[in-house]
């Protein structure tokens, strides 16, 4: 399972990359304005925490994994 997750940090690197690359965000650079907000500033926003919120949720998934690994090692530990 952790070779899953590391997998998954390779695509969130990726997606990171494609999501603040020059041409894709000159998609929203324009005057136009959400709740007062520039499209760009709020794009780029939006975008960061959405990196930094899955981000969190792997590293929650690959420490969860790891405990439980080191849980069961102690367990086998103790009965040999």
């Amino acid at each position: 399972m952790t070779k899953k997750i590391i997998e998954r940090y390779g695509a969130l690197v990726i997606l990171a990359a494609l999501l603040f690359n020059p041409p894709i965000m000159s998609i929203f650079n324009s005057t136009d304005l959400i709740l007062g907000v520039p499209m760009l500033f709020l794009y780029l926003f939006v975008a960061w925490a959405l990196i930094i919120g899955l981000n969190a949720y792997l590293a929650k998934k690959l420490s969860a994994e790891q405990f439980s690994g080191s849980e069961r090692e102690a367990d086998s530990d103790a009965d040999g």
